[in-house]
């Protein structure tokens, strides 16, 4: 039976509950509790609770589902295997872990690491990291001996990995290439991968470096990366990647149905499709530029041969298909015409057919003004001059077939005549505009499945505009200037759209869809907090009040196991 003991400490009495049996015909303690002192137990008669000293509340939601995700993987496990160092402080396989999840969830510095990491779950799960051991000096020193030739292996055997383990499919790829501003000086003679080119975000004052990617269609899963230099054409980079890519797949045929490469019209040449027909025993989908197929793209919008598509998804593209020998290859060429492409294309003209119009009176304004003395200084213009001027101002798509000009000499200074072509802008509305030409080999293909998979491009699209995104991103920032680190950053950023995928894969698996951003406010929305109390500092750990998404998300990546239990 149990019983309430006292004991006196100086003035304080404190009490115990306990029970006693016999053991060999010794009475013995069996048990005991503290109690507290008196006032405590009637508090806790009456219902009365401790009050915590404070509270400590860590980012659980995405760096548990990070977490899950690679747990599975074994990434850790493989990257140590093919990054292997001595058993001194942390390993190589961890810092590229927690750096591909810290991109995932909130990509920082490498300086900022520690101040991000302290405020995660990572602080408990992980208790052996200090702050010193995730300082960015520790970080490069474990990535300074990683080469190009070990991440395309490793990047191999994780792939590989992830195949053995989940139904993915292989049938339809995209490949594409972008590009991403640096702050690398002019004068860095360690970095020969930054270049300037044509940036895709308009900075073309900075150098850039480019990356290419090949994803699945259904799963939008990372298959194979390139970080490439910046100035390098999207073609020649096509011609490079994809004997890699053929070396490393050309026996993946998981679904049995081959595999096809959605790719854009950018990296069309002679060599490119040669390499496809005769190289590999992979099929394309890809486009031409309408206007280099006149046969094609003067055929009227209005043709019978267009018919209308049989899926809702097509609704308003009708097309027609024909066979034709394009880059040396005999293709399956459909031929689309897009109402709402059509509309679009038709107000960009207009509004580019304002804006020159405007500049062209601007001109004739002030050659009226000059021959009427009005303007007397600055250099006399000249017939060439001004012809050169409208030039310049007609550069753009059309332009120079839709607005039509005349330059002559009146009163010794030139005077600009300039009106609109309506008969070619006629002509180029029932043609031109709306049109697009894709291109193939799947010769055995409908019309409908072509035209989709074509459409396909935006999921590799929207990859680039979620790692160039500075609230979600992988990429930035990146504060590195040799080529080597930037290979290891195109990595392990390259891991964190892996796991994202995987994170989505799940999610839709479980009857969840969410959009990137969407999953990303759910997640980051859970929250632990744990309650300190003074007494000993014990601790009582709750999680933040959670909807009806996130408690799913909670259940699909086992959240519970890395509270403070």
């Amino acid at each position: 039976m149990a019983y309430i003991t006292k004991k006196t400490s100086g003035d304080n009495v404190y009490y115990f509950a306990e029970e006693s049996h016999r053991v060999n015909g010794k009475r013995c303690r069996k048990w005991q509790r503290y109690l507290g002192p008196i006032h405590k137990i009637i508090d806790a008669v009456d219902g009365v609770r401790e009050k915590p000293k404070y509270a400590e509340i860590f980012q659980l939601g995405a760096p548990a589902a990070y977490l899950n995700i690679v747990e599975r993987m074994e990434l850790v496990n493989i990257l140590d295997k093919a990054f292997k160092k001595r058993k001194q402080g942390l390993s190589t396989g961890f810092y590229l872990t927690i750096a591909a999840i810290n991109r995932g969830v909130r990509a920082v510095s490498k300086r900022s690491m520690w101040d991000w990491y302290k405020d995660t779950i990572f602080l408990r799960v992980f208790p052996g990291v200090s702050k010193d051991a995730l300082s960015s000096q520790r970080f490069w020193d474990n990535m300074s001996k990683i080469t190009d030739d070990k991440i395309k292996k490793t990047w191999m055997k994780i792939v590989n990995t992830i195949l053995e383990k989940e139904n993915i499919d292989l049938s339809c790829l995209s490949y594409d290439g972008t590009n991403f501003y640096t702050f690398i000086s002019s004068f860095n003679m360690q970095c020969s991968i930054a270049k300037r080119g044509k940036n895709k975000q308009g900075r073309r004052d900075l150098k850039q470096v480019s990356y290419a990617l090949f994803c699945t269609r259904k799963e939008h899963f990372p298959i194979y990366f390139d970080v490439y230099d910046g100035n390098k054409h999207d073609s020649k980079e096509f011609e490079k990647v994809i004997n890699e890519f053929h070396d490393n797949f050309k026996d993946k045929n998981l679904s049995g149905k081959g595999m096809t490469i959605v790719f854009d019209k950018g990296n069309n040449s002679y060599a490119n499709f040669n390499r496809f027909v005769h190289g590999t025993n992979f099929h394309f989908v890809s486009s031409v530029k309408v206007d280099d197929h006149k046969d094609l793209s003067l055929i009227s919008n209005n043709d019978k041969r267009f018919e209308k598509l049989s899926d809702p998804r097509l609704e308003e593209v009708k097309a027609f298909c024909v066979k034709k020998e394009i880059y040396g290859t005999d293709m399956s060429v459909i031929v689309t015409f897009n109402n709402k492409l059509y509309t679009s294309q038709c107000k960009s003209i207009n509004n580019e057919i304002d804006k020159c119009m405007g500049k062209l009176d601007n001109i004739s304004t002030k050659l009226n003004e000059r021959r009427a003395g009005i303007i007397t200084k600055g250099k006399k213009p000249t017939q060439e001059s001004v012809k050169k001027q409208v030039s310049s101002i007609l550069s753009g798509q059309y332009m120079k077939r839709l607005i039509e000009i005349e330059v002559k000499i009146v009163k010794k200074i030139p005077e600009l005549s300039y009106w609109i072509n309506t008969d070619e802008f006629q002509k180029l509305a029932d043609t031109y505009l709306g049109k697009n030409i894709i291109i193939t080999d799947n010769h055995n293909w409908s019309t409908d499945e072509i035209i989709l998979t074509y459409r396909s491009q935006y999921i590799i699209e929207n990859i680039f505009k979620q790692m160039k995104d500075r609230k979600t991103g992988t990429w930035w920032p990146m504060f590195l200037w040799t080529d080597q680190m930037i290979r290891v950053h195109g990595f392990y950023c390259s891991l964190a759209v892996m796991i994202r995928s995987l994170i989505l894969k799940r999610i839709n698996e479980n009857g969840l869809k969410l959009s990137v951003n969407v999953l990303h406010e759910k997640l980051n929305s859970i929250k632990e907090v744990i309650n300190v109390f003074p007494k000993g500092r014990t601790t009582q750990s709750v999680v933040s009040k959670l909807d009806g998404s996130q408690k799913k998300l909670f259940e699909i990546f086992e959240m519970d196991k890395y509270l403070d239990n």
